[in-house]
């Protein structure tokens, strides 16, 4: 299973993030800190615009940002 590791500024603190790829069994990105599971990010596509969205509050307020990360990385990567 592919990982990211992104690192966030949240508070003016720097979080290091690890986000496990989406798989048919669980169809959404995990998002972890320090190996803890601090909520989940959604890629849906809507009339042909590439949309995340996130579980918690904390993936709702960095899901544009780790979702450009996401899609920048898998562009770099294949």
């Amino acid at each position: 299973m592919q990982k990211y590791t992104y690192i966030a500024n949240v508070n003016e603190m720097k979080i290091t993030l690890t986000i496990n790829n989406a798989t048919a069994v669980v169809p959404l990105y995990q998002v972890f800190t320090n190996g803890r599971l601090v909520g989940c990010l959604l890629k849906e596509t809507k009339e042909e615009d590439l949309v995340w969205s996130g579980t918690t509050l904390l993936t709702q307020r960095l899901a544009l940002e780790i979702g450009d990360f996401i899609r920048r990385t898998d562009e770099f990567t294949c």
